[in-house]
């Protein structure tokens, strides 16, 4: 793990370098979202409801990668669950730690909160984000299915 690697949570001053990121990402997905979808995902993120969280890795000052996570009540503990939404590091920033430490992050907050599981899923051809998965959690057996409204 890089030395000066620092996870935070989002500030105002984060916006262009957010911007910038939530492009790659949204590109890595090969989709595009309206600009009032992505100005309100991040008004949500910087100035959460308790439920949302939102943090940056840096490096040497620099932006390297972002984690959306939504904290939800779940139906088989009265202990919260967070779902890690969104996770992105800039492809000249990978296997640098950026990845890994957004999730230890998130976990540790978890851990300190009394939360009952983080989770988070990818696409199936996801190889890079599969191998640092595999090392930092449990591989579940479900079978995700969307239906679009």
């Amino acid at each position: 793990m890089e030395k000066s690697l620092r996870i935070r949570p989002f500030a105002a001053s984060d916006r262009a370098a957010w911007d910038a990121m939530w492009g790659g990402y949204l590109a890595f997905y090969k989709t595009t979202l309206p600009p009032e979808t992505s100005n309100d995902t991040w008004a949500r993120f910087l100035a959460p409801a308790p439920n949302h969280i939102g943090l940056i890795a840096e490096g040497e000052g620099a932006p390297l990668g972002f984690a959306h996570a939504i904290l939800h009540p779940g139906t088989w503990s009265p202990k919260p669950v967070c779902y890690l939404e969104d996770l992105f590091v800039n492809e000249n920033a990978r296997g640098r730690g950026a990845g890994r430490a957004l999730i230890e992050a998130l976990a540790e907050k978890g851990r300190a909160e009394g939360w009952l599981r983080l989770y988070w899923q990818t696409g199936s051809d996801n190889a890079t984000a599969q191998a640092l998965y595999d090392k930092v959690a449990s591989r579940g057996n479900w079978v995700r299915y969307d239906l679009d409204l």
